[in-house]
């Protein structure tokens, strides 16, 4: 997250988990008196390709010539349906926003619209949600390892301000963290909890954590642990009873994320509030 935030991006299906971002993303946008951008995108794999030449065959037409006019239509007021309940919760809190409906890649999308955002927030599931049992969503975690800006995945519609948390292992990602998380607590007056996990680099870390928020206006306690880092960082959050936590996002190398799993990917299927991805 940029120090200043003024334009947030919140992408949106119009399903449950996506209106929880939006809510939230609303109510963060007043916060900071910024412009709302909501985008919703019509998945252009849905309209040409493999998907409508599998529906031909099943029902034993010639492909497009009947279905993918009709299904662009369908598609286009899908995505209507999802910004009006966007424009109407912004309405509500009386937030600047704004509404987009483009065709394309999801991903890629999204991408280039947060190019010229300060922040994105993603609701943790989106259409599929009822079948992931409360993980987070392809989509949004394919924004998180893709995007280069402050990524919040949350599954709370309101936001909380009293404690906020972040997790320091010493990494690039997380000195970016630890910056975010400094000025996000300031401008919320929130406390911070800093959880350094591990043995001798865990005690160094907490130094680094410790001398870098000595400038910042902010009541701080600082933790250390032992165990495996991504279950002691989830447990403490529930302990602390955590408004927001802050993590650098996926601050080892791919290799490792792909033998022994990402701390960062824990966090974001088993955090309990609201998570802050930062790069």
């Amino acid at each position: 997250m940029s120090p200043v935030i003024k334009h947030i991006l919140v992408p949106t299906d119009g399903s449950s988990a996506a209106m929880i971002g939006v809510q939230y993303a609303a109510a963060a946008a007043k916060r900071y008196n910024a412009t709302l951008h909501g985008l919703h995108v019509i998945d252009i794999k849905l309209l040409e390709g493999p998907f409508l030449r599998d529906i031909s065959a099943s029902l034993g037409t010639a492909p497009y010539v009947n279905y993918q006019g009709n299904i662009s239509l369908i598609l286009e007021e899908r995505g209507k349906t999802a910004l009006d309940s966007f424009k109407k919760t912004c309405s509500e809190l009386e937030v600047t926003h704004e509404a987009s409906l483009v065709t394309g890649i999801v991903i890629r999308s999204i991408l280039e619209k947060s190019e010229l955002a300060d922040l994105i927030v993603m609701g943790r599931g989106g259409e599929h949600t009822e079948w992931l049992e409360g993980l987070v969503g392809s989509t949004t975690e394919a924004v998180v390892r893709r995007s280069t800006r402050p990524v919040l995945v949350t599954a709370t519609p309101v936001p909380g301000g009293d404690r906020f948390m972040i997790a320091y292992d010493g990494s690039q990602h997380a000195r970016n963290a630890l910056q975010v998380a400094a000025s996000v607590s300031v401008d919320w007056q929130a406390g911070l909890e800093v959880l350094c996990v591990g043995e001798k680099k865990a005690e160094t870390h907490l130094d680094e954590a410790r001398a870098y928020l000595e400038a910042h206006d902010v009541v701080v306690n600082y933790v250390l642990r032992s165990g495996d880092p991504s279950e002691a960082i989830v447990a403490y959050a529930k302990e602390c009873k955590a408004d927001l936590l802050v993590m650098g996002a996926y601050g080892h190398t791919k290799v490792r994320e792909l033998v022994v799993g990402s701390t960062t990917a824990y966090a974001m299927n088993r955090a309990p509030c609201p998570l802050l991805l930062a790069r």
